[in-house]
């Protein structure tokens, strides 16, 4: 049985492919954390083309853009071509039979706000730089 299925989130936003003149697939890629960790804090991921036509291509289209999260369950496929150089290229793709919303709007809203929030840089601290008074001016001052 060749059954994949895999959660994360889209890297980049899905790209419509052209057979002639007519859309044949959508294609995109998730990013996939791998579930053992390299060192504290670093967990690897694993980038997973997905192409997919129909009923879902449609969905994809309007509704998947870089950073949401999806989960996507279908055969894996494996191919190869020769590049410009001559090297043969081996690729493995998910034919995306099954797509699904891994979160809800509510979640995915929260988590946009915190990317946001994340990425804004933090007020500096206020200037509480204060003078020094120079010796021997106490005199000079109309409150002393």
């Amino acid at each position: 049985m060749n059954k994949w299925i895999g959660s994360g989130k889209v890297s980049e936003d899905p790209i419509i492919k052209y057979d002639g003149d007519k859309a044949s697939f959508i294609a995109f890629t998730i990013m996939v954390k791998r579930n053992r960790r390299i060192k504290e804090g670093d967990q690897p991921v694993d980038f997973i083309d997905c192409i997919c036509t129909g009923h879902n291509a449609r969905i994809a289209e309007a509704y998947l853009y870089k950073g949401k999260k999806v989960e996507v369950c279908g055969p894996l496929q494996s191919g190869h071509y020769t590049n410009k150089e001559g090297r043969k290229i081996y690729t493995k793709t998910v034919y995306a039979e099954e797509i699904s919303f891994a979160e809800t709007k509510a979640e995915e809203e929260e988590r946009q706000e915190k990317e946001r929030r994340s990425q804004e840089p933090e007020p500096a601290p206020p200037d509480y730089n204060f003078m020094d008074i120079p010796d021997g001016i106490d005199g000079e001052l109309p409150f002393c």
